[in-house]
């Protein structure tokens, strides 16, 4: 009896214990059920009406055809060997001009570089022979007649320019006609003639504006074809023959 009264007292609080858990249970089965029915229960009000549609076959092929909406890529080019040297010298060359341009000798070298571009491009415009520039007073030095070693009173300019004219020497032609200028005004006494003086020096000398003003001219195309070494075209010289002829008939009025 004691026994039986053990075992009752054993199991009397496990079977208390188990009755919330499968209250529980069930109380969680039956939510499930009804969640799953009001779920249904929204479906089958759901009454909206759907509409079919279908794609516009004649936009689509306007589409298509739009040539902005072709996002193909072009078909790609072999590099060749060329176009492979172009990108290294162009990589070459951005690296040298930033490396440079960080460095005081850098800029220098850089402002050098420009300097002598520019320099060429104006020769290049101009037609200049930069070689012949330097070797030009050597040239000079074998010519008959010197800048500082002549006596204009004892020349006779008119055979002189025709005889230069004739050899196709319009270089010296035009330098003679400069002297000649120079002669007409020493022999007036309205410069003096010496020749140690610069063109600008007889320039100054005169008080007629209208002298001043044609000798100038005649100094700049003398000092354009002499000094300069530039050729000179019979049209030019043509032009310089006008000026010379148009200020000696000042000159002498």
């Amino acid at each position: 009896m004691k026994n039986l009264i053990f075992i009752f007292i054993l199991l009397f609080p496990a079977s208390l214990k188990a009755q919330p858990a499968d209250s529980l249970v069930m109380h969680s089965v039956s939510d499930i059920i009804s969640d799953e029915a009001q779920i249904k229960n929204e479906f089958e009000q759901d009454t909206l009406a759907v509409q079919q549609k279908s794609f516009d076959l004649a936009e689509i092929e306007k589409l298509k055809s739009d040539s902005d909406l072709n996002y193909k890529q072009p078909p790609s080019v072999v590099e060749t060997l060329w176009d492979r040297f172009k990108r290294w010298l162009s990589w070459l060359l951005n690296s040298l001009f930033v490396t440079a341009a960080t460095t005081d000798i850098g800029n220098l070298i850089i402002y050098i570089i420009a300097a002598i571009i520019i320099i060429a491009a104006i020769m290049a415009l101009l037609k200049v022979n930069a070689f012949k520039v330097f070797y030009s007073g050597a040239d000079q030095a074998k010519q008959n007649y010197s800048v500082f070693h002549e006596n204009i009173h004892e020349m006779d300019f008119d055979k002189l320019i025709n005889e230069a004219v004739e050899r196709k020497q319009l270089r010296l032609a035009t330098r003679l006609v400069f002297l000649h200028a120079l002669k007409i005004l020493s022999d007036k006494h309205l410069i003096d003639f010496n020749p140690g003086k610069t063109n600008h020096d007889y320039v100054e000398e005169l008080s007629s504006s209208e002298l001043k003003t044609g000798l100038n001219e005649l100094s700049f195309y003398f000092d354009y074809a002499w000094y300069g070494n530039f050729s000179i075209s019979e049209d030019q010289f043509l032009k310089i023959k006008n000026v010379f002829s148009d200020w000696r008939n000042k000159a002498n009025g």
